[in-house]
């Protein structure tokens, strides 16, 4: 969702108007109160114009000790594709490495007035939603068996692009949801390389021509915007692939998720298969889920060079996302972390330079191997992966017994409206 309205607070207590950090951190301390089951719901994203060096710095050094409610949300400078310079660019390249965090990120926009979503994916007029499906890639036999799933999921997010009877929201959101009836269909299971050699035009012009023949039966307008890649963190674990353009992490590792000690199945892993649990370090009220992985082989890895990365990502934009375009000021985009070792700023960056036009925006990290506690993903050895992935074959998941709901009451405000918009 991106709206272009920050703060409806007016004035400090001197009639000082609020800066536009104040604004974020408010909106920041908001998010952390939006909870379902004692874990976070909420995704945030803050565009903001180059000038503004207090939003550019605010994720600089210890920021997570002083200012831990930044974490709620992306921060992405908005860089007009046509206008903006290399000096400028690199300018603000040096001090995405210098910050230490990968942060802020950059969208590159043929128009000022656009945003796009948390994860970046959907170019989005103000007042505007994704609606988005995906496909699984990994085990695909044939170019007409990856048709055939993209052709269902055209089918499935032309039908949702129908559901515009909004609650609790402005005209504006009905009116401009209708107009463009955005769907997002998009891939996950890439690096398990099946979908590598297939012929990406094709899918999307049969993702477009389910969608114009849909829309037509149910009386809506066609997309304006069909085709994406998104992070797919959740459905992939779901599915058991690597997510979305990313590549495996290693041939064996853990992924970690989080999930509260009130909840059932943390109840029933205490009791009959701890192995799996670790108390989270960061909340006591909060264990994690360690879930044993392992890439099909010949899959790609994430100790591919990152230029590879780069690139199947230009392809996938290119070949996939442009493909699925029919108007708007901005196509889609793929949603891609890239891990950058030490000495490869300078070759990234001038990548995303001479690259400007294949994307619209693209996060980076530093590089990290996996030191510190408790990370999302961490390697493993087979050995202890056939350990692990026995107890999960063990898990009896008609032993799970909630008597009570116990959600916990206090974060119902934040979710007022009977259900959690984000999953």
């Amino acid at each position: 969702m991106y709206s272009p309205y920050h703060c409806n607070t007016r004035s400090k207590k001197d009639e000082e108007k609020l800066t536009p950090l104040e604004c974020h951190d408010i909106l920041c301390h908001i998010a952390n109160a939006v909870l379902a089951g004692g874990i976070r719901r909420s995704a945030m994203i803050a565009l903001f114009s180059q000038e503004n060096e207090e939003m550019l710095t605010c994720k600089f050094g210890d920021w997570w000790e002083l200012n831990e409610q930044r974490g709620r949300a992306n921060n992405s400078v908005v860089l007009s594709r046509e206008n903006t310079t290399e000096d400028e660019f690199q300018n603000l390249w040096k001090k995405i490495e210098m910050s230490g965090s990968g942060e802020p990120g950059f969208y590159f926009t043929n128009n000022m007035d656009w945003g796009t979503n948390p994860c970046c994916e959907i170019a989005l007029r103000p007042f505007q939603f994704c609606n988005l499906c995906e496909v699984n890639v990994s085990d695909i036999e044939s170019q007409e068996d990856l048709n055939e799933r993209a052709r269902a999921a055209a089918f499935f997010g032309t039908l949702q692009a129908g559901f515009t009877d909004f609650h609790y929201l402005r005209e504006e959101w009905k009116l401009t949801t209708e107009q463009d009836a955005l769907i997002g269909v998009g891939m996950t299971g890439i690096a398990s390389c099946k979908v590598m050699e297939m012929d990406l035009n094709e899918t999307a012009d049969e993702v477009k021509k389910v969608n114009l023949d849909v829309s037509a039966k149910i009386g809506i307008e066609f997309a304006a915007r069909c085709t994406t890649i998104k992070p797919s963190g959740t459905s992939s674990i779901v599915l058991g692939t690597s997510s979305g353009i990313h590549a495996w992490h290693n041939d064996f590792y853990l992924r970690r998720i989080r999930l509260g000690k009130n909840e059932a199945i943390y109840e029933y892993l205490k009791s009959f298969h701890p192995e799996l649990l670790e108390d989270d370090f960061l909340n006591k009220k909060q264990a994690i889920i360690q879930i044993p992985q392992a890439a099909p082989k010949n899959s790609i890895t994430r100790s591919e060079s990152v230029m590879d990365l780069l690139e199947r990502i230009k392809k996938f934009n290119e070949e996939w996302v442009r493909l699925g375009f029919r108007n708007g000021s901005n196509a889609n985009n793929v949603s891609a972390t890239v891990s950058i070792m030490d000495g490869d700023w300078e070759k990234v960056g001038k990548w995303m330079w001479d690259n400007k036009a294949s994307y619209n925006g693209l996060s980076v990290l530093p590089y990290n191997p996996g030191s510190y506690k408790q990370a999302p993903f961490e390697d493993i050895s087979a050995e202890q992966f056939y350990e692990l992935e026995r107890s999960l074959q063990e898990i009896d998941l008609s032993k799970v017994f909630e008597p009570d709901d116990m959600t916990e009451l206090q974060a119902e405000a934040a979710c007022a409206g009977g259900a959690c918009a984000i999953t």
